[in-house]
């Protein structure tokens, strides 16, 4: 059998759809997906935002409030310290919830970008539909994308400006990835040295590996990996739910692996 290699993210987008058909028919018409679609891209988008800003409180904390092994406040005669092993690990923490409120977005712009695409009519923007209908999207007539199949740009400056702004919207990613390569090698400091307790030195462990795989869980999340038809479950799941009595390959099904 030919080995297909799928996502994670193929497969959450997947079952969107596959659940989405449980309900009524009214449910699942292209005006009502991508009302949903559109409602989950800014709920998803304003979530991964306000978490980001959290990392970036976190960043600034542990830099301008650390004094070597602590993370001290003082206001007007008030201190108070916890020690930096703790605070990284709980930023850690953070930066997995960041991690997976990434991947949520990942998919929900995939979803409603390829439900876009299922609507063609010379003239009609998804975008400025929704714009219409009310959604919150303040910059639908300031993207470069149009539909328009009677006239073409001779220097395609829609598609550059487009690509780019694309490319800069990947880019702001990447002081979120130097959070969490700041937070690894911060741990990874703490754990190697042998003035702190153990207790901190096992949390600054714990920081270190929930950062790490953090990094592992977008990676494999997005690329396409190795993947087989589970034949069993076919079988015995669906095929054989079918029928009111025994299937008639059961017996040849209980032979084989």
């Amino acid at each position: 059998m030919k080995r297909k290699w799928i996502s994670i993210k193929r497969f959450k987008m997947h079952e969107f759809h596959t659940t989405l058909r449980r309900f009524k028919r009214s449910e699942n018409t292209w005006e009502r997906r991508f009302e949903i679609l559109t409602l989950l891209e800014e709920q998803a988008t304003q979530h991964f935002m306000k978490l980001c800003g959290s990392i970036f409180v976190s960043y600034l904390l542990a830099t301008s409030l650390r004094s070597e092994n602590l993370i001290e406040v003082k206001i007007q005669g008030f201190e108070a310290s916890i020690p930096a092993a703790y605070f990284l690990a709980s930023s850690g923490f953070l930066f997995l919830i960041g991690t997976l409120s990434l991947c949520h977005l990942s998919v929900v712009i995939s979803l409603k970008a390829r439900e876009s695409g299922r609507f063609v009519l010379s003239g009609f923007s998804t975008s400025i539909y929704g714009l219409i209908k009310g959604k919150k999207d303040d910059v639908s007539l300031g993207i470069t994308e149009y539909s328009n199949f009677f006239v073409r740009q001779k220097f395609p400056a829609g598609s550059f400006l487009g690509s780019a702004f694309l490319f800069a919207a990947g880019a702001t990613l990447i002081p979120l990835a130097g959070f969490g390569v700041f937070l690894f090698l911060e741990q990874l400091h703490l754990v190697s040295r042998s003035d702190i307790s153990i207790p901190q030195r096992v949390s600054a462990g714990f920081g270190c590996l929930t950062v790490l795989l953090s990094f592992i869980y977008a990676i494999l999340f997005h690329i396409p990996l190795p993947s087989k038809k589970n034949t069993r479950s076919v079988r015995w799941s669906f095929l054989a739910s079918l029928h009111t009595s025994d299937h008639p390959r059961a017996e040849i099904w209980r032979n084989k692996p």
